[in-house]
């Protein structure tokens, strides 16, 4: 390691460099980290321009020590630029504008309103003059420009919003040294100059010169390329930013930010991958077929009224042919093509991107940060919950209750040091506390105690300044030579110092596995003595003691390290033969929403299990307390775990609630064999080596405040709170999500029956269909981008909790929604055919009789008028997918659904009263009116009768990698809760030794909502770029293939 030369900022050089920093120009500092492979000697640059890298950072106006000062920080970001990467602007709204017009249909639309113009104008059809033959072409075009314009505009607001949660998710806070205090800060605020402080899991935020640490090595692979760490020291002293440290400690002085930095050159340079959530790609499939569908119909209807009006003109009528005729056919091919506009749901991919938009915006209210869209809509499948304890369960406030140190169990915390014992027992063991960490307090100007790192690390230092020690005096006091970092295998860490000429190793870790390797310890005389078996077994005893108060218990231990160097950094006998210190019982309780978050995510349907370091006894009892450990659940330590067979595994899994002792190895199998079981798999993590579990998780939740930087790069969503709780939020948000999708199908799909019925079934018996081009565009409109907006934007209630999991293989359409699409298609299909063919026979309702143009005007616009209120009362139907009764519930929750009612309206009356032969309207009278709202109002009763009629839904399907189904039955239990009698659904696993072979099937209603992930590979970016009319979000993120409200 290099130790730091010493900078006095009262000396005249220092003074000098201070005021000359500006001299070092940011393209200079940026050819340095450029040109270090140019030769065999990576500080050639620096040794020809600097001399050593403690010129350097003089010449930089900096300090090893001390830093920069505060006041220097934004003449520094003017001279040597920002750290901020430059906000790329979204694409305006008239390049997703012209995006929109696109689309092949809507283009054939156009061209065929355009020459429908020409020859209104040239040679008007019969009937037509050329005053008026122009009309409905220019009215088409007209429709085309509006329906564009306002999704375009909504595209616009989302794209904006995406790119403000995309500089969010690539913020990282790192630690750095001003005015000669530690302190925390996000990665876009350092300057050049700036000494960062990082350790095993940090990213490195900008290029830099090593200083000074121990074992420090870099994972430089996303930069150059070469999976070996590189080992970085005096000698090779560049560390590029966007690389992560993977083991050891470091210091650098910053020399390049931002697009100066090697990181930042390329990521200039970089196309964004973008592709499509899984549910998205499957609704893209859905409407593609329908869309086909419309295809046909629109060819039909085509066919119908060409064959209608050929038979009848010159089969019966015998009428010669005149190139006015041409302006009919044009007019044939108009509606047939606004069918197949209207047929085709571009408004299914456009809200799930909506409702996607609109819950990752909420969510973040909801303190959850979501890194990839997919996550939304996964987390609405999740059938269990992997949890860690550690501030995700607990408040992560960590407090030191009990101690035992030199043989002496403590009543009470020690006051002082003093009280501890022997100089040499409070010498050991405050040096225990402060130096192997590094972890640190912040004194804030109030005189609050931030703590900055491993919350354990935090107790320690606390109960050290409580006994009035200064731990940065003790760590300035004693070199640091070398250390072994924490790991979750080793469950360890060690710290070798130099004192009195005399190296030593402090060692820290778990009690069992401490005492475990401790073959002495500290008598009440400070002396050490061989540790008996009866003494072994009083310490073990008294470990056990604490663990079954819910207390995570911790060890100092020490060792001569003369020995300990001479052995393999790899060698497990490194830290062997300890001499015992103390024994540590700290306390973090648990958070007092856990418990009541749980038990909603259980009565949900979902298993939630607790995976955790702590001792087992430790772990059941946190459990317990959280309502995870039931009466019939297992708990099982990590080591029994991994020796388990896959068929010991199939009887435990089930019934595993709590695995103590846990290694990342045993996460992940745990998470794998889940997810080959057919489970949708929510998993917490914050370490580095929690990264492969997060991977292979369907939903993995890294920790916002004690997270490592390589935990949340793993990760989809990040937990800002560190908060189980959030958890659940982000459960009901993505079953939110699922509900709005399939909210928007039901009301769609009787749309499209409908209007497609309605004017084909008109064109083949009245040689034109009842709902004209203009019309059939403006119900387009209706049903897509306003549809989206107003049922994709529903904020989510506590009855989400009430309903099971969808599971892999949930059903998009369910049983129930064909219940009401079904009904309310009949009921809208009979209306209209009604009002098409025997509304005019109706004496009150004033419909005139003398001139049949007139009357079938009239007649036309009333079955436009009842059309359009049909859906618009059942728009309030489709609010609620159950037997939910009241449609109205939580409308006036939703300012959106209320705004696009009242819009459609407005904008149907305008149409109506004076769309003229621009809409093919006509004025209604006030009776008129009335029909057609109450005929429309009617949907509501219906929808209202139709939820009685019971329909069971199929049962939810695990499905295993074999496809032998593993069927989840419904059973009728007690609440989990003081076991009062509750009228939700729970649900378990069939046992395997009922399940009954059977081939697998697959309905036609039936789309998988989540596909199977690959194993443990590195996931793509999950931006949408839509290709339809409706659809134009391109959302910025991260590159090189990494993964990307409170409820009413």
């Amino acid at each position: 390691s290099i130790t730091p030369a010493s900078h006095e900022r009262s000396s005249p050089n220092m003074i000098e460099a201070m005021a000359n920093w500006n001299d070092n120009t940011p393209d200079e500092l940026a050819d340095l980290v450029k040109d270090r492979d140019t030769t065999s000697d990576p500080t050639q640059g620096i040794r020809q321009k600097y001399g050593n890298v403690d010129e350097l950072i003089r010449k930089l106006g900096s300090d090893t020590k001390n830093g920069i000062d505060e006041g220097e920080v934004e003449r520094r970001r003017d001279h040597f630029g920002t750290n901020k990467p430059e906000e790329k602007a979204p694409p305006s709204f008239f390049s997703i504008f012209f995006g929109a017009l696109q689309d092949r249909t809507l283009i054939i639309l156009c061209v065929a309103s355009v020459v429908s113009i020409i020859i209104g104008v040239a040679m008007p059809p019969p009937g037509e003059t050329r005053a008026s033959g122009w009309i409905e072409g220019a009215a088409i075009l007209i429709a085309v420009v509006v329906v564009a314009s306002v999704t375009s505009l909504n595209d616009y607001q989302k794209e904006k919003k995406f790119n403000v949660l995309s500089a969010v998710a690539d913020n990282r806070i790192v630690k750095v040294i001003r005015n000669g205090k530690q302190q925390t800060l996000s990665n876009f605020d350092i300057v050049v100059g700036d000494i960062v402080q990082m350790e095993t899991g940090d990213y490195i935020p900008a290029d830099m010169v090593f200083i000074k640490g121990t074992d420090a090595k870099v994972d430089e692979s996303s930069m150059t390329g070469e999976a070996e760490e590189v080992e970085k020291s005096s000698s090779n002293p560049f560390l590029l930013s966007n690389c992560m440290i993977n083991s050891g400690m470091a210091r650098g002085i910053v020399i390049a930010v931002g697009k100066y930095s090697q990181w930042g050159q390329i990521k200039a340079t970089l196309v964004k991958e973008e592709s499509e959530t899984p549910l998205q790609k499957k609704l893209e499939d859905l409407a593609e077929f329908i869309g086909k569908l419309g295809l046909i119909a629109g060819i039909l209807t085509f066919v119908a009224l060409f064959g209608k009006w050929a038979i009848t003109n010159y089969a019966i009528e015998h009428k010669p042919w005149e190139w006015n005729e041409l302006g009919v056919l044009v007019k044939f091919l108009i509606v047939a093509i606004t069918i197949i506009v209207v047929a085709v749901p571009e408004g299914l991919p456009l809200a799930v991107t909506i409702s996607l938009a609109y819950s990752m915006i909420q969510m973040m209210k909801d303190n959850n940060l979501v890194r990839h869209l997919a996550a939304c809509e996964t987390m609405g499948g999740a059938t269990t919950i992997c949890s860690d304890k550690t501030g995700t369960l607990t408040q992560n406030k960590m407090t030191v209750v009990k101690v035992f140190v030199g043989d002496r169990n403590f009543d009470e915390i020690p006051r002082s040091s003093r009280d501890v014992g022997e100089d040499r027992i409070r010498n050991l063991f405050l040096d225990g506390m402060c130096i192997n960490g590094s972890a640190y307090l912040e004194i804030k100007e109030d005189g609050r105690i931030e703590t900055i790192g491993a919350k354990t690390e935090c107790a320690l230092l606390i109960l050290a300044k409580n006994l009035g020690t200064d731990y940065q005096t003790v760590r300035d006091q004693n070199e640091i030579i070398k250390v072994f970092p924490f790991s979750s295998e080793k469950k360890r860490m060690s710290s070798v110092i130099v004192q009195n000429g005399k190296s030593i190793m402090h060692v820290k870790g778990a009690s069992e596995v401490i005492l475990a390797r401790s073959t002495m310890m500290l008598n009440k005389q400070g002396n050490s003595v061989e540790i008996s078996e009866d003494k072994r077994h009083e310490l073990e005893n008294l470990i056990s003691e604490w663990a079954n108060d819910g207390l995570r218990t911790i060890c100092l231990a020490y060792r001569d390290a003369e020995a300990a160097l001479k052995v393999s950094d790899a060698s497990d006998d490194v830290d062997t033969g300890l001499t015992l210190i103390s024994i540590l019982g700290i306390e973090d309780p648990l958070r007092p929403e856990v418990a009541d978050s749980v038990a909603e995510c259980q009565k949900a349907g979902i298993t939630v299990r607790m995976l955790t370091g702590d001792n087992i006894l430790t772990a059941k009892k946190i459990a317990a307390r959280a309502g995870i450990l039931t009466e019939d659940g297992e708990a099982i330590e990590g080591p029994d775990f991994r020796n388990m067979t896959d068929a010991q595994l199939a009887l435990l899994v089930p019934k595993l609630q709590v695995m103590a002792r846990c290694s990342p190895t045993d996460k992940l199998r745990l998470v794998k064999y889940l997810r080959e079981m057919g489970e949708v798999v929510a998993v917490t993590g914050d370490g580095t080596n929690d990264a492969p579990q997060l991977r292979e998780a369907d939903v993995g939740f890294a920790m916002g405040i004690m997270g490592t930087e390589v935990a949340k790069e793993a990760s989809d969503i990040i937990l800002l709170d560190d908060n189980f709780s959030s958890i659940e939020k982000a459960v009901m948000w993505g079953r939110n999500v699922y509900d709005s999708i399939r909210k928007f199908i039901q009301f769609q799909v009787t749309v499209n029956a409908v209007a497609v019925t309605v004017a084909f079934v008109g064109a083949v018996t009245n040689g034109e269909s009842p709902l004209t081009a203009v019309q059939l565009l403006w119900v387009n409109l209706i049903m897509d981008t306003m549809a989206a907006l107003a049922l994709a934007t529903e904020p989510p209630t506590k009855e989400l909790m009430n309903q099971p999991p969808y599971g892999r293989h949930g059903h998009i359409i369910t049983r129930r929604m064909w219940r009401m699409i079904v009904s309310q298609a009949m009921f809208q299909l009979g209306v209209l055919f009604f009002t098409l063919y025997g509304i005019a026979d109706l004496p009150n309702l004033e419909i005139p009789q003398d001139d049949e143009l007139v009357k079938d005007r009239v007649v036309n616009t009333i079955v436009f008028n009842t059309f359009v209120f049909c859906q618009i009362f059942n728009e309030f139907n489709c609010r609620k997918l159950g037997d939910e009764k009241n449609c109205f519930r939580g409308v006036f929750s939703n300012p959106i659904f209320l705004g696009v009612i009242v819009f459609t309206i407005a904008v149907q009356a305008l149409l109506v009263e004076f769309g003229g032969d621009f809409a093919t309207t006509t004025h209604l009278t006030a009776l008129q009116w009335f029909f057609c709202i109450g005929v429309g109002a009617i949907s509501l009763p219906i929808g209202f009768l139709v939820r009685f009629i019971q329909v069971k839904e199929k049962p939810l399907r695990l499905r295993p990698a074999d496809n032998q189904p593993l069927i989840l039955r419904e059973i009728s239990v007690g609440s989990r809760k003081n076991n009062r009698k509750s009228s939700e659904t729970e649900f378990e696993l069939t046992p395997l030794e009922d399940i009954v072979r059977e081939p697998t099937f697959v309905d036609l209603d039936e789309i998988p909502l989540s596909p199977p992930k690959s194993q443990i590979t590195r996931r793509k970016n999950n931006w949408k770029k839509a290709k339809k009319i409706l659809t134009q979000i391109k959302v910025v993120h991260a590159f090189q293939g990494t993964k990307p409200i409170s409820p009413r």
